[in-house]
This record gives C-alpha cells, structure tokens and sequence, in this order.
C-alpha cells in the first residue's frame, strides 16, 4: 500500500494525459465567493464570470472539466 507522501505526489502529464489550458485569463480575477455540490465546484468571481470545475470520469479514468475553457473574450 502506497503512504501519504506517494498518495499525493502528482506525476507529470502522460502524452495523451489531455490538452494544456492557458489560465493567464484568470490572472488578476478576484474570488467573490465559491460553492460546491461535490460533483462540481463554482467559483463566482468579482467581474461576474463564474467558472466551473467539474470532477468526472471517462473511460474510467478521472478528468476535470472546466468551464469556460478559454477566456470568454476569444
């Protein structure tokens, strides 16, 4: 059995680990407030935009959604 240390290291991104995001969006925002429902994690922020996280699986596999993506301008 893996201890605590090994449990939370994160290992790098495999090849097909998914796609790279650009967050520089985000950069500067301010948290209003944030909630969750367990499944997803909203994240209200002072300019109005709420971004959401949601914690899924596909093909069995753990993933994140976000959403936006990318930055509501583009």
């Amino acid at each position: 059995m893996r201890d605590h240390d090994e449990a939370n290291r994160v290992s790098p991104p495999a090849d097909d680990a998914g796609c790279a995001v650009d967050w520089s969006w985000l950069q500067g925002l301010t948290i209003e407030s944030a909630t969750s429902d367990l499944q997803h994690w909203r994240v209200r922020l002072t300019n109005g935009l709420t971004l959401t996280i949601q914690a899924s699986a596909w093909q069995e596999k753990p993933f994140l959604a976000f959403q936006p993506w990318k930055s509501p301008g583009t």
